[in-house]
């Protein structure tokens, strides 16, 4: 096993080295675009994923080079293709997101030469979050804040409403007694979304086994995420109206999504214990059901 992880950790030394041009800018890119700063977890996050089930993923490793390789060589020549073709690409696609793609073949193929197609069946979710990595198109991306913008206005106007504070909404303004927000691009709280996302997607593939109740706990996550933007949004504007007004431009407003990331959470935790208090249960009704009493059980009353 040794032999098959030193062969692989070399086999991703040289595509990194091959492709670290693109790698770069797409780090560069992760580190100073407010909307892509999750990018660079990724590939932590899908390494640490495998560490953890590597029980599961690592039962009965094989070498299995012919099909490796033919992946990863599918990888490299449409990473050098890319590079000196780029206008071959497919129409609204940047080349550099073509050749990441290719990098993720010569990843994958160099995995499956390692140990195996079994294995790497096994390990099908960690790479798939690899997919997160891809950067997407600006108008996907401008079309993601707006919906955000629109859910956390309404929701915002709602809350007002909820605590007694005179609300007039127009779009994404609100006009308040003495103060007029907007609720902005940057107010949309699309980076503690993904983070919100991102750790939904980790503690559901960790902690729940089926599927039903990993995508609901995903699903729930969306509408949360909203409702956190807006508490967030109203906390700040009450502290403003009634505490001081540089609370809308200080720390709170510019650092503290981390706090309300936080505040997103504990709202999602009875949710989760939830879904998996019911999946014990459901796995006891089941482990009650195979018990040898229960066969027994059975067998008794149809000779009855």
């Amino acid at each position: 096993m040794r032999s098959r992880t030193v062969v692989f950790l070399l086999w991703i030394a040289f595509v990194v080295t091959l492709s670290w041009g693109v790698l770069r800018v797409l780090m560069k890119e992760s580190l100073e675009n407010g909307y892509s700063s999750h990018i660079v977890l990724i590939p932590f996050i899908a390494a640490y994923l495998i560490w953890s089930g590597r029980k599961k993923i690592f039962t009965a490793p094989s070498w299995s080079m012919r099909p490796g390789l033919l992946i990863a060589g599918i990888g490299i020549v449409g990473f050098f293709s890319l590079g000196y073709y780029p206008a071959a690409f497919a129409h609204g696609v940047t080349p550099a997101v073509g050749q990441l793609l290719a990098v993720f073949l010569m990843i994958i193929g160099g995995f499956i030469a390692s140990y195996g197609a079994n294995a790497f069946r096994s390990a099908i979710f960690p790479f798939l979050l690899l997919v997160l990595m891809l950067p997407l198109p600006s108008r996907v991306i401008e079309r993601i804040v707006y919906l955000l913008q629109a859910g956390s206005a309404a929701l915002s106007y709602s809350l007002f409403s909820m605590v007694g504070i005179p609300v007039h909404r127009e779009g994404f303004l609100l006009h308040l007694p003495g103060l007029t927000i907007e609720v902005a691009k940057e107010c949309s709280g699309i980076n503690s979304s993904v983070a919100l996302l991102i750790t939904m997607l980790l503690v559901a593939c960790e902690t729940l086994r089926t599927t039903s109740r990993r995508v609901i706990l995903l699903l729930l996550a969306i509408p949360l995420s909203l409702v956190k933007n807006a508490v967030r949004i109203v906390t700040l504007t009450l502290l403003a109206l009634y505490v001081d007004p540089s609370f809308l431009t200080g720390r709170l407003h510019h650092q503290g999504g981390f706090f309300f990331y936080l505040i997103a959470l504990a709202l999602m935790y009875p949710v989760w214990r939830l879904l998996e208090k019911t999946e014990k249960g459901k796995s006891s009704q089941e482990r009650d059901l195979d018990s040898p009493v229960s066969h027994s059980l059975s067998r008794a009353a149809s000779v009855k």
